[in-house]
């Protein structure tokens, strides 16, 4: 029965190959190799030159080329070292996100190669990049300034707590609203396009703290967050409180008011509040 060698996988016909030539090479007749193959007569004689020649791994199947790589693995390094640690407003884009099609772009700009965002992408993976979701810090951060206030300050209110046998919690304060942001969007030249969204407007302010221990205490509240609804929120959050308590708070304007200062004192030791910003004792 003749094989049909369209029907047969790239692996099988180099197998074929490389079986038909060590058969005849240990000694079978050329002829009884091809029958029991279903193979052309002629077939087994390029087969067995090529690997005189050449050896037998040469009928081994070659590798098809792809299309080759529009830019060079220096190159691929390079785009790599644009996007880590970087933003693409320092390229001047509008937009602090990396994009498949604003790193296309940027390629375009700087090595005049165009890549569609399907490439780009398979050019990040192969860099060890993926798409994440950043995570947000301010410009005011200083590294230098919290790496120190957590090796010295915080370490003596830690010590601090610890002698008074004090829990030591984190406290911060959130708004949201039920604005619905809107973003770019397509229409004509000259023209803004209108949505329609709802009027009302609503908010939820809300004050929480996080203790060391797992602890955690919030108060929903209306109205503007001032002083004297600071010291509400405070005197919710000591109520049935026995033991001492540190908080520790960045430096709102109500946080360091007079009045809060003055309420805290009259608690004669019972809490103790410390800012991030100032890390001094109030």
């Amino acid at each position: 029965m003749k094989t049909d060698g369209r029907k047969l996988s790239i692996q099988e016909k180099a197998f074929i190959r490389r079986t038909s030539v060590k058969r005849v090479l240990d000694g079978e007749k050329p002829c009884n190799v091809t029958a029991s193959y279903g193979l052309s007569p002629k077939s087994i004689f390029r087969w067995l030159k090529k690997a005189r020649e050449e050896g037998i791994d040469s009928l081994a199947p070659k590798p098809k080329p792809g299309r080759r790589r529009k830019l060079t693995i220096q190159e691929e390094q390079e785009v790599k070292r644009w996007i880590v640690d970087k933003d693409p407003r320092q390229y001047n884009f509008d937009f602090g996100l990396w994009t498949r099609e604003i790193i296309s772009d940027l390629i375009w700009d700087r090595i005049g190669i165009k890549l569609s965002a399907n490439s780009v992408g398979r050019l990040l993976r192969r860099q060890g990049l993926t798409p994440q979701k950043p995570l947000r810090r301010a410009y005011e951060r200083d590294p230098k300034a919290i790496n120190k206030w957590l090796k010295r300050d915080y370490i003596c209110i830690r010590k601090r707590a610890k002698q008074r046998k004090a829990e030591i919690f984190w406290l911060d304060e959130a708004s949201i609203r039920s604005d619905d942001p809107l973003q770019r969007t397509w229409g004509l030249k000259g023209k803004t396009p209108i949505v329609q969204t709802s009027g009302q407007r609503q908010s939820i302010n809300a004050i929480s703290a996080l203790s060391n221990k797992g602890g955690f205490w919030y108060m929903v509240y209306n109205g503007r967050f001032n002083a004297t609804k600071f010291i509400e929120c405070l005197k919710n959050f000591m109520r049935y409180r026995r033991k001492r308590i540190f908080i520790i708070m960045d430096g709102h304007p109500v946080h360091k008011a007079k009045v809060i200062k003055e309420y805290i004192k009259g608690l004669n030791g019972k809490l103790e509040m410390y800012l991030l910003t100032l890390c001094t004792r109030s």
